[in-house]
């Protein structure tokens, strides 16, 4: 890893749709050197992948829910986890130490659909336990800065 590769991680970490030949322009190379070290970058694991973010409230879904996930003893939790990761609305899971054995984000429409997917995790045979943190947009927002009249 060199200062070179160093510069194109951090153009791709601001945007990591820009254009190669962007890249190549401001850190001073070519284009066909910024695509090369970027190939191998991703063939050698240190890019793992690019993404988007998304505005999930612009597209219908009114919070997020925080699950800390506790197994039952002798359960294979690498297994529960990869079920729990196709679980519609999952965005992230995955093992964790401390008192809980797993965490996920859980993205969801309405308290009904939050409802639903908990229970479902629950269901499964090698869940012991779920705890539930979630989150509106909009919470920050309360209490207002308006007095109280009393």
């Amino acid at each position: 890893m060199d200062n070179l590769n160093l510069q194109i991680i951090k153009e791709l970490k601001i945007d990591a749709r820009k254009p190669f030949k962007q890249i190549a322009e401001k850190i001073g190379v070519s284009t066909q050197t910024v695509i090369k070290r970027y190939n191998k970058m991703k063939e050698t694991g240190v890019i793992q992948f690019c993404s988007i973010s998304i505005n999930l409230e612009k597209i219908g879904y009114k919070g997020s829910a925080h699950l800390l996930i506790k197994s039952t003893p002798g359960s294979n939790f690498s297994k529960t986890i990869e079920k729990i990761k196709k679980t519609p609305n999952i965005i992230f899971a995955g093992k964790m130490i401390g008192d809980f054995e797993g965490y996920a984000v859980l993205e969801f429409k309405n308290i009904k659909d939050l409802y639903e997917k908990v229970i479902q995790i629950r269901s499964s045979p090698d869940i012991e336990n779920v705890q539930v943190s979630f989150a509106t947009p909009g919470i920050q927002n309360y209490p207002s800065n308006r007095k109280l009249i009393l």
